[in-house]
C-alpha cells in the first residue's frame, strides 16, 4: 500500500544494546513470504555502540568479539535463508551505521559479501557526529575509510550520502562523493526522514549529473515511497534554487530503476520480457486529482 513491492526493511539500533537477532528475521522472513512480498533480509550488527559522557561529549564504546560473533550470526542467516520461499527471500549483510564498526568487522563484512554475492547496506554520511567520529578515530572522511577497507563495491548501499566533502555541512576538502562514484555502490536517498531532521543531499540533480547511483529510499514509518519522491522533488529544487534542477521521472527512475540496479536485479524495477510481474496500481480517476496530462506528475 506503499508503493513498494520488493523491501530491504531496517530499523533503528539505537535501542538496543547491540544487533538484531537472527529469530527475528527468520519470522520476517516468514511474514514477507505470507505477504507474497519480495525481501531482501538480514539481522543488523556492529562491535561498537554510541554513549554521551558525563561532560556531554558523544563517544563510541567497542564490544568487537560480539559484534563479530553477530556477523558470524548474520553469515549463517545468509547461507539458511538465500533464495527462500520460492525466491521471494533474499538476503544481505546489514553492518549498522559506519561510526559503530571497527576496521576488523568492515573488512570482514566486505569479504562476506564478496563470497555470499549478497548486498551490502552500510549506513554512512548521515550526521556531522558521524563524520567527525570516523575522521577522529581514522584520520579519513567515511567513504575514504570504507575504501581503503575494500568495502564499497557494486553491490554497497550506502544511506544516506547526505554529509559529504562539497555539501554545506563539511568544510573539510575532499573528494567523497567521486570515491563513491568510482566505486560503483549506490547512494540510497532518503528525502523525508533527512528533510525532517532539517538537512539534504546537495543536491539531487548534481548528484544525477556526476554520474552517481542513486536509489530511492524511506528510512522511516510509514515507508511511503510516493511522499518521498514528491518531498525529495521539492527539496531539490529548493537546494538547486531551480524548477528544472529535477523532473518527477527521476525520483520516479529512481524508485524503481535505481532500486532495482542497487540490488543488481535486471528483473525488477522495470516491464520487459522476463522481468518478474511486481506491479502496484494507483488510481487516478478522482476528482481531486485534477486533470491528468503525465501520469507520474500526477502521482507526485
Amino acid at each position: 500500500r506503499n508503493g513498494i513491492t520488493t523491501a530491504l526493511p531496517i530499523a533503528s539500533l539505537f535501542y538496543r544494546a547491540c544487533g538484531e537477532t537472527v529469530e527475528e528475521f527468520k519470522d520476517a522472513a516468514a511474514a514477507a513470504a505470507n505477504l507474497g512480498l519480495r525481501a531482501y533480509l538480514g539481522p543488523a550488527y556492529r562491535t561498537g555502540n554510541q554513549l554521551v559522557e558525563a561532560d556531554g561529549r558523544i563517544t563510541t564504546y567497542y564490544d568487537e568479539a560480539r559484534g563479530l560473533a553477530e556477523l558470524d550470526e548474520a553469515i549463517g542467516f545468509c547461507k539458511a535463508l538465500e533464495g527462500a520461499a520460492g525466491d521471494l527471500i533474499r538476503t544481505m549483510l546489514a553492518p549498522d551505521r559506519i561510526e559503530t564498526c571497527t576496521p576488523e568487522l568492515v573488512r570482514r563484512t566486505a569479504a562476506a559479501g564478496r563470497e555470499l554475492g549478497v548486498p551490502v547496506r552500510q549506513h554512512s554520511c548521515q550526521s556531522r557526529i558521524e563524520y567527525d567520529l570516523v575522521l577522529q578515530q581514522h584520520g579519513m572522511s567515511p567513504p575514504e575509510w570504507m575504501a581503503s577497507l575494500g568495502l564499497l563495491t557494486e553491490r554497497t548501499l550506502l544511506p544516506h550520502g547526505t554529509f559529504v566533502s562539497g555539501s554545506p555541512y563539511i568544510t573539510r576538502p575532499g573528494r567523497d562523493l567521486e570515491i563513491i562514484r568510482d566505486a560503483g555502490s549506490t547512494i540510497v536517498h532518503c528525502p523525508l526522514v533527512s528533510g525532517r531532521h532539517g538537512n539534504v543531499i546537495d543536491h539531487f540533480g548534481r548528484y544525477r549529473e556526476i554520474g552517481l547511483r542513486i536509489g530511492l529510499g524511506t528510512d522511516t514509518a510509514p515507508p511511503d515511497l510516493i511522499e518521498n519522491m514528491r518531498v525529495g522533488m521539492i527539496l531539490a529544487r529548493v537546494t538547486a534554487g531551480a524548477v528544472g534542477a529535477v523532473r518527477s521521472t527521476d525520483y520516479y527512475d529512481a524508485a524503481t530503476l535505481g532500486g532495482a540496479d542497487a540490488l543488481g536485479r535486471s528483473d525488477l524495477g522495470r516491464l520487459v520480457e522476463d522481468a518478474r510481474a511486481d506491479l502496484t496500481v494507483f488510481d487516478l480517476d478522482r476528482p481531486h486529482l485534477g486533470q491528468v496530462i503525465d501520469p507520474i506528475q500526477t502521482m507526485m
